[in-house]
């Protein structure tokens, strides 16, 4: 599976996770684009709301996790793919501090379908 970049925009992330590097503390979101079908590696958390599991990311993507936290194959894949690339010795899963209630399920807000 290839590595790419993908221009600022709307995430939705589902069996997810929060990872911080030891060294510099930096948070990155993982886990499944609901959206572009594939595993995702954020670039580091600028913003995070825990109520609303919204963020924003260093380059500008807003992220929302929906669903329960989670594990996700193809994420895990990228996210090993970037500890190598961005040289991350150490880090840990900080999911439980920073959302409580992570296996609670968030649903993502549906627009209203006209009759």
């Amino acid at each position: 599976m290839p590595l790419y970049f993908l221009d600022p925009c709307h995430v939705v992330l589902e069996r997810w996770s929060i990872r911080e590097r030891d060294d510099t503390g930096e948070r990155h979101f993982v886990g499944f684009d609901t959206v572009n079908n594939d595993g995702r590696v954020s670039t580091p958390i600028r913003a995070f709301d825990p109520i609303t599991r919204t963020g924003c990311t260093a380059t500008g993507s807003t992220y929302q996790l929906v669903g329960r936290a989670g594990h996700d194959r193809d994420a895990e894949y990228v996210w090993s793919r970037v500890v190598r690339i961005w040289e991350i010795k150490s880090w840990k899963d900080v999911t439980l501090d920073l959302v409580p209630d992570w296996r609670q399920a968030l649903e993502v807000d549906k627009p209203a379908q006209d009759n």
